[in-house]
């Protein structure tokens, strides 16, 4: 393990530009040699709008108050209409700048959320880093500002530092080579019009030097060289949280309202069934607890000890304290496969180190465990929280102290091998391994069936649907022997007979069906769309119908509360989901869920299965997936979000994502997002669980009497097209 001692001037520089910026002295090139703005496309003066990539939409340069604006009007047939503007011959360098702006109005009637992209969208990891998504109200006019590196400073030097989803004083690219901005509408269930204006690269990067940089992780797993509110310096720093939290849990024991499940105690009292349901009560879902109250999920997930577990292969020099490995920090080591992403994507083995339970060790010694779990429970209880979320500890969950959900993989199915998705490809669920390999994932789940402790199942999450029809095309281009594909043909023979008659309607020209069984093209999709479509719901029909026979056969009372949808999804997925799963899960990393609705006809409870804000003001690299100024931010932000679900009349719970820091050097395939309620050292962000606990201490008469007043809001029903193009290539989020 390398050790370097750091450059005193080196860390107050470093310091300074997280929390202030550096001073003039610190940098080590003169900024004054660089514009603080550059504009990247000038619309004023004879800008080629010949040269706009459009996807469903239509450009043109209109006059606005004495300025030129590009005008966007985009469709509905796209999973991502929009514009792609390119880098004009000899144009702009970003190297020296730390934020793209643009100026950006919605002249539309609908609401719209917008990404905005700077890089090449085909590269996922890139195009991740540089983007923003954002909501904007009909008429509402925003300036917005896409970080293109993650610290306003960069090294003189690269350091390649690497498996980090963002490091600090690097870009991910040379930024000269990105060429292009992309404005496009995310899933959009109505037309919309926007202006552009002003894009432009701002905020001149400080350049500091690299030497001395390394360790900049401290013995806690913390960033080492800033310095906030609360950061843990020491041991003793641990135990002091220890006792000073034991008093103020003791002081604050959690809501009167809740009973012993933590549901509403004084509410309406309907007939009971020793397990959790759901029913809809005076024009709004809910949960029912065993004992037949109301009981609305308050949640979060991903509670167990090991959320900071980092890899080390190749970096041990990040770290300044690695413990021995013949010492009691020994257990906390261990070995993980290849990651799903990054950099330990290309390795097949790498070794870790769990800073969260390497802390719990250091904060309560021997007992560590018991005392997570001890104060884990009593953490959510006194924050008003009542459910553990997707992926949470078993031991935490068998308790008997804390309403859970029951999280269940699907390894080792074979995939449709032209399928695309950012976990991996889709299950082929007409080749017998799938039922196979569920049967076998639910056989581990046996103490869970007769648990009156069980919100219900989610079964796998943020699978790959694509836009409707994706699964049908990924079929037909992938191999001869796929069973899907088999299936997909076998349909085709009885609907057409001939294959001289599926040539006349697809516009093909296969000798036989051998011949279509063998080729690895896709048909024209106009041509083909009733046959795609159909084959589309057939897939989707096969998942949700063969989960739903297994679970029930396994837990007859427990709740299916879906696989957690993610992104967008078609009209087809969500429908299917509503016919056989008892709650539809939904991951909806937004402001505000007011809106989140269902399509025409279908009433179902939905349960948010996972969102955030994220800062980084306290440490983190990356602000996740939802941006927030500050951690007091973050918690006006919280209690905004679970208000709106409380209004809607469909969702019955929040679970926030999740319960603990993520580590500055990433968990497996990088994510080092500032995600946690509590921080890497085991402390609760004070802002955060102020608003938690304030949210938690009067949920059920906020809801209740919304719905008496009849203020619930109707979400509004998607409008879904006849025909939605495929976007095979959309870019995902990761969890």
């Amino acid at each position: 393990m390398i050790n370097l001692t750091p450059n005193l001037i080196l860390m107050g520089a470093i310091v300074a530009c997280l929390l202030s910026g550096p001073t003039a002295a610190d940098q080590t090139k003169e900024n004054n040699a660089v514009a603080d703005s550059v504009m990247l496309f000038d619309f004023e003066k004879g800008f080629d709008i010949e040269s706009l990539q459009v996807d469903d939409a239509k450009v043109s340069l209109i006059e606005n108050q004495g300025s030129r604006l590009l005008q966007l009007e985009t469709g509905i047939r796209s999973g991502a209409p929009g514009v792609t503007i390119k880098k004009p011959d000899g144009g702009w360098d970003l190297n020296n700048y730390y934020h793209v702006k643009m100026d950006i109005t919605n002249a539309g009637n609908y609401p719209a959320r917008i990404i905005f992209k700077v890089g090449d969208p085909e590269d996922s990891m890139q195009a991740w880093q540089m983007e923003i998504r954002f909501e904007l109200a009909p008429g509402e006019t925003k300036t917005v500002s896409d970080d293109i590196i993650t610290t306003p400073w960069r090294f003189t030097e690269p350091l390649n530092l690497l498996a980090m989803r963002a490091a600090p004083g690097e870009a991910k690219t040379d930024l000269s080579a990105i060429d292009q901005v992309k404005i496009t509408i995310n899933y959009p269930s109505n037309e919309h019009k926007l202006l552009i204006d002003n894009i432009r690269a701002t905020n001149p990067v400080r350049w500091v030097e690299s030497n001395g940089f390394l360790p900049f992780i401290d013995r806690f797993g913390q960033y080492k060289h800033a310095h906030w509110p609360g950061k843990t310096l020491s041991v003793d720093d641990l135990h002091q949280q220890a006792k000073d939290e034991r008093r103020e849990l003791s002081a604050n024991p959690g809501p009167k309202e809740f009973n012993k499940y933590g549901g509403w105690e004084n509410g309406p009292k309907l007939e009971s069934s020793g397990y959790f349901r759901v029913q809809k009560h005076d024009g709004a879902w809910w949960f029912v607890d065993p004992t037949g109250r109301l009981f609305w999920s308050h949640g979060v997930g991903v509670v167990h000890a090991s959320t900071a577990t980092t890899g080390i292969t190749d970096r041990e020099s990040y770290f300044e304290w690695l413990p021995p490995k013949d010492s009691p920090f020994a257990e906390f080591y261990s070995t993980a496969a290849r990651a799903s992403h990054g950099y330990y994507s290309t390795i097949e083995e790498r070794e870790t180190y769990n800073f969260t339970a390497s802390n719990l060790y250091q904060k309560y010694g021997d007992d560590w465990r018991d005392d997570f779990s001890r104060v884990t429970h009593a953490r959510l209880r006194s924050w008003g929280m009542n459910t553990l979320g997707v992926a949470s500890d078993r031991r935490l969950t068998t308790d008997g102290i804390t309403p859970y959900t029951e999280t269940v993989w699907v390894p080792g199915t074979r995939k449709i091998a032209a399928s695309k998705g950012y976990w991996g490809k889709f299950h082929d669920v007409f080749d017998p391994s799938f039922k196979r390999q569920l049967k076998k994932a639910l056989s581990d789940r046996q103490h869970t069936v007769d648990d009156p402790w069980l919100l219900g199942f989610f079964i796998e999450n943020e699978l790959s649907w694509g836009a409707e029809g994706s699964l049908a095309i990924a079929t037909l281009k992938s191999p001869a022997d796929q069973p899907a594909k088999i299936e997909f043909v076998k349909d085709l023979k009885n609907k057409y007979k001939s294959i001289d008659n599926l040539n006349r309607a697809w516009g093909t020209s296969h000798g036989a069906w051998n011949a279509l069984l063998s080729s690895t093209s896709a048909p024209d999709q106009k041509k083909a769309w009733d046959d795609l479509s159909k084959f589309y719901a057939k897939i989707v029909k096969t998942y949700f119908s063969t989960v739903h026979a297994e679970l029930k056969s396994v837990a007859p009372n427990a709740l299916y509360l879906g696989c957690r949808l993610a992104w967008a999804n078609s009209d087809t997925v969500i429908r299917t989901a509503a016919q056989y799963a008892d709650v539809i899960s939904m991951n909806k990393y937004q402001y505000d869920v007011t809106n989140v609705g269902l399509p025409d006809g279908i009433d179902k409870p939905i349960l948010i299965g996972e969102f955030h804000f994220g800062s980084l003001d306290r440490g983190a690299l990356h602000l996740g997936v939802v941006e927030a100024k500050s951690q007091s931010h973050r918690a006006e932000l919280y209690t905004t979000y679970v208000n709106s679900a409380l209004l809607n009349p469909y969702i019955v719970g929040t679970h926030w994502f999740q319960y603990a820091e993520q580590p500055p050097t990433g968990r497996g395939d990088g994510e080092n997002y500032n995600v946690g309620i509590v921080d890497l050292a085991d402390k609760p962000f004070p802002e955060l669980v102020k608003s938690i606990r304030e949210v938690g201490s009067r949920f059920y008469e906020f809801r209740s009497n919304a719905a008496e007043q009849q203020a619930l809001v109707q979400p509004k029903k998607p409008k879904t097209s006849d025909h939605i193009q495929i976007d095979e290539e959309a870019h995902t989020r990761s969890n």
